[in-house]
């Protein structure tokens, strides 16, 4: 998986991802092997993601790198690896719980998001991620794209990323 780190994307739908993709200047890429300017596009394959205009099927780039073989997928860091929510509504769940507050308005604004996902997404963050950031001092208010940044500087994983895929970070 490659993350990258950029505020061009602003929605999220086919198009936006598409321009996204536009603005990767692919040689520029390092693989987890540790070669630079060797992945090649190598198709899509397609990932559900819950958005409040309905659940989005977006076709995700995959790139192959020429010198070891491995295919990794590119991400904008608004999207969290093997969860169908944004990073940007896991965040307002975990705000919603430390604070205290109703779960109500994420759900009203996410139609899609429902009691269970956010049960989820709370055991989740309990179990994998709640200890980590303290322990590295990283701060909930700081936006997702610093929350990104210091969790693949950190952990080599997307802020929520629950797999152990390697993910690297570009930009």
């Amino acid at each position: 998986m490659i993350t990258v780190m950029t505020d061009k994307i602003k929605t999220l739908d086919q198009i936006s991802y598409y321009k996204f993709l536009e603005t990767i200047v692919f040689y520029q890429l390092t693989c987890s092997c540790g070669m630079s300017g060797c992945l090649i596009g190598h198709g899509y394959y397609n990932r559900s993601i819950k958005t409040p205009k309905g659940i989005l099927i977006l076709s995700i780039q995959r790139v192959k790198c020429k010198h070891c073989g491995k295919t990794h997928a590119l991400f904008p860091y608004i999207i969290v690896p093997y969860s169908q929510i944004t990073l940007e509504d896991h965040l307002s769940i975990i705000a919603a719980y430390t604070n205290e507050t109703s779960f109500a308005p994420i759900m009203e604004a996410n139609n899609f998001i429902d009691e269970g996902n956010i049960r989820y997404v709370l055991r989740q963050f309990l179990r994998h991620w709640k200890e980590r950031i303290a322990a590295f001092g990283f701060s909930m208010t700081d936006g997702a794209r610093t929350l990104s940044a210091q969790s693949l500087g950190a952990f080599k994983r997307q802020f929520m990323q629950i797999k152990r895929s390697f993910n690297i970070r570009f930009g």
